[in-house]
Formats: structure tokens, C-alpha cells, sequence
């Protein structure tokens, strides 16, 4: 029996305003890349697409999205990413705007677990920047609380049984 294997986009969702807290939600991710796979690929995309693109996780917060598709065929999406240039915002009361934005690959790996410790590092890296542009201490506060939480987080997992900490 054979294993399928899968590739996972990190993506930052990169807006023209630099508000925070857009209310995105996951399907309207799929379906713009789906589009976008649509547009480039025609049928033969979205045949490829349909049954294996999935989005993991989006935070509204950080703007990063987590993908997953099949491994045969992360160039075809990789190649249609370009092609997402809006996203649909549902607000309040069922109304519902377009926010112009485009999808920034950060980092395309075999295993969830690596695109993870990829965004550990890319945070540390962004902290300075996001601590910025906070506009009050409480969305500070938020900011560095999410950090240290992910800090915390890997340094769990380097830990085995024992206690000790891993050699990597």
C-alpha cells in the first residue's frame, strides 16, 4: 500500500490597508484559490485541485493561512497563487465587502510540523515590526502573549520523556 503524500503552503494573506482582525474565513479562501486554479489551469486544475486542497488553518490576526494539497500537484497551485488578487469579507448583518490583497509564500514543506517551526521562526524574526504597529498596550500585550505561547509551545515538543532536551 502506498502512502499519499501532501506539501503545505505557509502563505501570509498581504492586504492594502494594514488593518488587523479582517474577518476571513476559510471558505472564501478555498474558493478564491480554487478560482485562481480555474483561471490558470481550467478543468484539468480544478479536477486535480478539488478532491485534495484543503485549508488547515487561517489566523486573522497574523494573516497566515496553512494549506494542504496533494504532493503532485503543489506546482500547479504554486503556480496559481499569483493569480488571488481579493478576498471577500463577511461583515456584519450578512453584508459582505471585496479587500484587494495577494497571497506571499513563505515557506512549502513535506509535514505541518516543519511549516510550523518555520512560523516560529519567522515570528521571532517579525516581532519587532508587528510591536510597532500595535496601536495600544493591550493589542501588545495579544501580540507578545501569542509569541511566547508558540516559544512555549516548541520548546514542549523538543523535550522527550526523559526530560532532556533534543540534539537538533
Amino acid at each position: 500500500m502506498v502512502r499519499i503524500k501532501y506539501r503545505y503552503f505557509l502563505l501570509r494573506l498581504v492586504f492594502n490597508d494594514k488593518k488587523h482582525g479582517h474577518d476571513i474565513e476559510s471558505s472564501e479562501i478555498y474558493q478564491q484559490i480554487k478560482n485562481a486554479v480555474r483561471a490558470v489551469h481550467g478543468d484539468h486544475g480544478i479536477a486535480c485541485m478539488d478532491l485534495t486542497l484543503n485549508v488547515k488553518y487561517i489566523n486573522v490576526y497574523t494573516n497566515i493561512v496553512f494549506i494542504k494539497v496533494r504532493r503532485q500537484f503543489y506546482r500547479m497551485l504554486w503556480s496559481s497563487l499569483p493569480f488571488v488578487t481579493c478576498i471577500i469579507e463577511k461583515k456584519s448583518k450578512g453584508k459582505s465587502s471585496k479587500l484587494p490583497c495577494f497571497l506571499h509564500t513563505l515557506y512549502v514543506g513535506g509535514t505541518i510540523r516543519c511549516c510550523q517551526k518555520f512560523l516560529i521562526k519567522y515570528h521571532r524574526k517579525e516581532l519587532n515590526a508587528m510591536l510597532d504597529k500595535c496601536s495600544s498596550p493591550g493589542e501588545r500585550r495579544k501580540i507578545k502573549k501569542s509569541i511566547e505561547s508558540a516559544s512555549l509551545e516548541e520548546e514542549r515538543n523538543r523535550t522527550d520523556i526523559s526530560g532532556e532536551p533534543d540534539d537538533d
